[in-house]
């Protein structure tokens, strides 16, 4: 079994493939999202805990949240279910999915680390990445928005070329908004426009109908303007 390992803290992911079963039989039987002691990996995992966050079968399958059996089966899912992405509006189709329950017949399992052991692992706890795209929405560390605030962030994100570039190319950088646009709703911050809304498009457009119709009866070549009435005999 393949375990793909993540550590959120240092940004580092490592996938590392087990062939005694004795080391990840602690996994059988596990739910999705629980947590599970890593000290049967091996020494060097000792102390570390995991969380269960994914996987696949040997066929392929990922495994889905809420289907409580260690075996496949087939769920109609529509817009919204995980597994599944509609090509059209209203779309539902039945899937093969796994469930949620881990057995023998998974091959690659997703874990992430909760809490870190005393040793350190290469390639996943002892470096810390950059955050490529610099700061997200939830992040409000008040030092940081004090240095990036309406400018560019060279010493908190890394450009999208890498640390090293070569002669002659450019690094991108992300420019962050403000942190008032962050904490204000998006509503409160939309400017008022004389746009009309969809309803009154539809009542202008259906007025130089109704205009072009009446011209074209009595002969008279107005263009559908709206200023033109018909006129009526009594």
């Amino acid at each position: 079994m393949k375990l793909n390992i993540a550590h959120p803290a240092t940004g580092q992911q490592k996938t590392l493939d087990f062939d005694d079963e004795k080391k990840y039989r602690v996994f059988y039987d596990k739910k999705l999202a629980q947590e599970v002691p890593g000290d049967s990996l091996g020494d060097e995992w000792k102390g570390y805990i995991f969380r269960i966050t994914g996987g696949n079968d040997k066929q392929g399958f990922p495994m889905k949240q809420g289907v409580l059996v260690p075996y496949r089966v087939r769920l109609l899912l529509s817009d919204g279910h995980s597994c599944y992405r509609t090509r059209r509006t209203g779309e539902r189709k039945r899937k093969s999915v796994r469930g949620c329950i881990v057995g023998p017949d998974i091959a690659v399992l997703s874990l992430v680390v909760v809490k870190q052991g005393e040793n350190e692992i290469p390639g996943l706890t002892d470096t810390v990445l950059p955050k490529r795209l610099g700061l997200q929405a939830g992040d409000e560390d008040p030092e940081i928005l004090q240095l990036v605030e309406g400018g560019r962030c060279p010493e908190v994100c890394c450009p999208k070329g890498g640390d090293e570039q070569e002669e002659g190319t450019r690094s991108l950088i992300p420019r962050l908004p403000k942190s008032s646009d962050w904490s204000t709703p998006r509503s409160a911050n939309a400017a008022v426009t004389s746009v009309p809304s969809s309803a009154a498009g539809s009542s202008i457009r259906r007025s130089r109908r109704q205009n072009t119709t009446c011209c074209r009866e009595e002969g008279e070549g107005c263009g559908g303007d709206s200023s033109h009435k018909k006129t009526t005999t009594a």
